[in-house]
Order: C-alpha cells, then structure tokens, then sequence
C-alpha cells in the first residue's frame, strides 16, 4: 500500500514554478551576505520579477538582456536563476 502511494506520487509531475515563485519559495538570504537576512522576498525588489520570470523554462523569451546599475540586485537574481536550475530542471550551464 505504501508502496502505491510512493509511486503514483512519484509520478505526478513537479509544479512548474517560475524563478521568482522558486526564489519566494525556497531562497534564504544568509545574514553575513545580506542587509535584510532571510526569506527572499520579490516583492521588496519587483523590478527584478520580470527579469526573473523572463529566465524560466515557461517564459516564451529566447535571449534576455539585462542593463542596469550598480546595486540594483543583478547579482542575486542570477542566484535565484541558479539556484532554480539547480533545483527544477537540473543539466549543464555555463556561469
């Protein structure tokens, strides 16, 4: 019995995130990196949203580019894009 359950779990597909869901969901800004430790919160930087949904495997984008200033977060959504790759759809990528 357990083991049909197991199984036809297993089955089941993933929930298709994008990377800022992901990022919501799973990224924890660690304390010495961060002047606000903790939970990723997208909402505390929502001009990187698009930037980050635009990275998912469900965004219809085929080259994203992004042009910004210093201190603006473009480092930790490369993270966050990271991060879900490494998590959601694992495979090689050149950083």
């Amino acid at each position: 019995m357990i083991y049909a359950t197991s199984f036809s779990e297993g089955l089941r597909p993933d929930p298709q995130l994008k990377v800022s869901e992901w990022a919501n969901e799973y990224r924890v800004l660690a304390p010495t990196a961060a002047s606000e430790p903790g939970k990723w919160r997208t909402e505390r930087t929502p001009y990187l949203k698009e930037i980050m949904d635009s990275l998912s495997p469900s965004s219809q984008a085929e080259k994203v580019v992004f042009m910004k200033g210093a201190q603006i977060g473009g480092t930790e959504a490369g993270n966050n894009w990271i991060g879900y790759i490494i998590d959601q759809t694992p495979g090689p990528m050149l950083v």
